[in-house]
């Protein structure tokens, strides 16, 4: 069992395979950026009646549903605690889309979601005693009493977006920029493990996961299919009972069905 002594309070240091994923992800909502304006101006430019007129109703209300399939990662987890590589997430969201203009090039958007996060370690979400009713960290225990586990957090969201996108083109679709964020309120937090006799282990006694949590986000893609990116603002446990910090990192792939 460790003690609080145990522990040194510390910055968050990206680990650089995620500084890779970020830098790529930059330059991608760079390039896109740069498409949007030319495509809107090519657009702009060229006699695309029918396909507006098509497309009217379309215009008014667009990508009012999404699922995005994430890759979740928590920042800030340091040896001797170690994340496998496959952290799974799902997102859902049900939006009101609100066009600034005709063409639905620019709007908002707000609605209610549910996400779920799973993370996959060797390590334990394990409470502390300590005043206030103690503290909660990640510790290691022996592998004859531990196989393997994740801890899942779920929350119901209310995401808010700014919406940018190109005219449609000779194809029907748009290029698309989204960015905005997201607030969660923690509905269930449990932890599953596997023993060393294959026996599953269920915990749902988490108190100290941030209740509240929010974030930024944003999106990016083409036509029904985008990329999306989350960096929770708030750590993962409460500020007043942790001792290290670690923050929700997600890249995921949207699908807007419609």
């Amino acid at each position: 069992m460790y003690s609080i002594t145990d522990y040194k309070m510390h910055r968050v240091h990206l680990p650089t395979k995620i500084k890779i994923m970020l830098r790529v992800f930059g330059l991608f909502l760079v390039f896109v950026s740069i498409s949007f304006f030319g495509f809107s101006q090519e657009n702009q430019s060229n006699d695309s009646t029918s396909v507006v007129a098509k497309d009217d109703d379309k215009a008014k209300r667009q990508d009012l549903f999404y699922i995005d399939l994430n890759w979740d990662r928590l920042l800030g987890i340091n040896a001797p605690i170690e994340q496998k590589w496959f952290g799974r997430g799902i997102s859902l969201g049900l939006l009101y889309d609100q066009p600034f203009n005709k063409n639905g090039n620019v709007s908002g958007a707000i609605g209610v979601g549910f996400t779920s996060h799973n993370y996959y370690m060797n390590g334990l979400a394990t409470r502390f005693p300590g005043p206030d009713n103690g503290y909660t960290d990640f510790s290691i225990v022996g592998d004859s009493i531990y196989s393997r586990g994740k801890i899942s957090a779920n929350y119901v969201d209310i995401p808010v977006e700014f919406r940018f996108r190109t005219n449609p083109d000779r194809h029907g679709n748009r290029w698309k920029l989204a960015v905005g964020g997201k607030v969660g309120y923690k509905i269930q937090v449990h932890e599953k493990i596997i023993n060393d006799q294959d026996i599953k282990i269920k915990t749902y006694d988490y108190p100290h996961v941030t209740r509240l949590r929010y974030g930024l986000s944003g999106r990016v893609g083409y036509g029904s299919i985008m990329l999306s990116a989350f960096y929770s603002l708030t750590p993962f446990f409460d500020e007043n009972h942790s001792v290290n910090q670690y923050n929700t990192f997600t890249l995921g792939v949207t699908i807007v069905p419609f």
